[in-house]
């Protein structure tokens, strides 16, 4: 008899915030991430949570890190890891309890050129449709292409998708494109009411941004690290 393995390890894309750092100050850090989490603080609590410090550079040699993991473990946030930290950092990072995340995957721009060929059958494209609504609760994930809702989703859902999200209807919940890094990827829908939406990691609260097409025909888009809102018409 083949023995049943107890424990079984496989790679899954997993979704946290990001905390990104542009000063050493532990008050102000606390200040900040205490006002997010009162903000939204459905979304935010016991939320796992990863330190990015692209922007702190060197100055990471000024930050505590034993104290920022205390504080962030003080306002209900799960500390996960620290990404973009200069190697000089690293070691306290790691002994202050910090695990050591990978960068994250940013796909390059697509550029259009023109190569002489022979002519082929086109590919479908790889899309997955849903034709009810999606409910409070309900989650929609398909990494291998668009998602195309035909009706509304609610409070509550979510849907991640490897490329664009369509919805024909009122976009509620959280929705997230390009959830393997497609900086190309985008988000339309016919009536914009989402409470977060985000684009290959780069995400925002809708009520965070500065819009005036909330409940309106819009399109979300990525412009360098910035999430852009237009109208659809």
């Amino acid at each position: 008899m083949v023995a049943v393995e107890a424990v079984e390890i496989k790679g899954e894309m997993l979704l946290f915030n990001v905390l990104q750092l542009h000063s050493p100050d532990t008050v102000k850090i606390r200040q900040g991430l205490q006002h997010k989490r009162d903000s939204s603080p459905q979304l935010f609590a016991n939320s796992p949570l990863v330190l990015d410090g692209a922007a702190l550079g060197s100055a990471c040699r000024d930050l505590d890190m034993q104290a920022l993991r205390a504080l962030v473990i003080d306002l209900g946030f799960i500390p996960v890891g620290v990404r973009n930290i200069p190697e000089e950092c690293l070691q306290s990072a790691t002994q202050a309890g910090w695990s050591v995340l990978r960068s994250a995957r940013v796909v390059p721009p697509r550029t259009e050129r023109t190569v002489a060929r022979e002519p082929v059958a086109a590919q479908k494209p790889s899309v997955e449709v849903v034709d009810r609504p999606v409910r409070s609760g309900q989650q929609v994930y398909f990494p291998d292409g668009d998602v195309v809702v035909l009706q509304h989703t609610s409070a509550g859902s979510e849907i991640l998708a490897g490329g664009s999200v369509h919805v024909y209807g009122s976009l509620r919940g959280r929705v997230l494109a390009g959830i393997h890094g497609d900086t190309s990827a985008r988000i339309f829908c016919q009536k914009l009411e989402a409470e977060l939406v985000a684009i290959a990691g780069n995400y925002r609260l809708l009520d965070e941004m500065d819009t005036d097409l909330k409940g309106q025909p819009a399109m979300v888009w990525l412009e360098g690290e910035k999430l852009r809102i237009a109208p659809m018409f």
